[in-house]
């Protein structure tokens, strides 16, 4: 674990961090026939973002502990394989960049010239948070962990919307979890998109709340444009905004990470 985390590095992880437990859970009324939570289920899935490469680029902001930090950047990802981001928050300078793989995680930042090399402990260990790869994927892109079990949910309307709700999801390959988390999916009626998505640890009381605002059409299908994701926990809030623009599907993408000789890493 890194001796010290400045912003920048903060910035960078809060950008991937879509994936901490969450806050409390409503319940309306639900209906827990096989039958409407099948259906359900599979009209989200039917019209999430299809992709073998997904990029965009991004602007927004973060507010932590009261101040605002402007950021922007670009992702890339190629599907259960890399996911590159790089954050230039001033004049479309480079600042810092990350590669993150299912098996390892590297970062170097710009500004002092440093570098890690390891695995998602340096991001879980930093917001305390149980993510792996696939989950960050899918909450970049607005989709559902399809890596974690579909038992136990619920189907209702809240709002107007649809509401999907989990006492206690965990990765399908945990026979046994030690890990779950209470989640709630909102969908919109029309368009089976997720345009919300709420974790939530009862244990430590951390949430985080994913709200994708809007959408655009690209190559037929439906793409966030406008992200908010909330961190919540005992005594701290922190805020990340993000609007995707110029996005692209479907088109291969350069995903290349080099670490120049002169960096130092970050110690233990």
């Amino acid at each position: 674990m890194p001796k010290r985390i400045n912003t920048i590095t903060l910035l960078l992880i809060l950008v991937m961090a879509a994936c901490g437990p969450l806050r409390e859970v409503v319940t309306p009324d639900p209906d827990v026939s096989t039958a409407a939570v099948s259906r359900t289920l599979s009209a989200m899935r039917d019209n999430e973002t299809s992709f073998d490469f997904f990029a965009t680029r991004f602007s927004g902001y973060a507010t932590i502990e009261n101040t605002s930090y402007n950021l922007s950047g670009s992702i890339r990802i190629r599907k259960d394989s890399a996911i590159f981001i790089s954050v230039s928050p001033l004049l479309g300078i480079e600042m810092a960049r990350i590669l993150v793989t299912p098996e390892e995680v590297r970062f170097i930042n710009r500004l002092e010239g440093t570098y890690f090399v390891g695995d998602m402990g340096f991001i879980n260990s930093m917001l305390n948070t149980t993510l792996d790869f696939y989950m960050l994927q899918s909450i970049l892109v607005g989709n559902d962990f399809s890596h974690f079990s579909s038992d136990n949910f619920k189907v209702s309307a809240d709002r107007g919307r649809i509401l999907l709700q989990n006492p206690g999801r965990y990765p399908k390959n945990m026979h046994n979890p030690g890990f779950a988390f209470q989640q709630n999916i909102w969908l919109d009626p029309d368009s089976h998109r997720i345009a919300e998505n709420l974790l939530y640890d009862p244990v430590s009381r951390r949430s985080l709340r994913s709200k994708y605002e809007r959408f655009d059409r690209v190559d037929d299908q439906y793409v966030p444009r406008e992200i908010v994701f909330l961190f919540v926990e005992p005594g701290a809030r922190t805020e990340l905004s993000l609007r995707y623009s110029r996005t692209s599907i479907n088109e291969p993408q350069s995903i290349t990470f080099s670490i120049p000789d002169r960096y130092m890493p970050l110690m233990d």
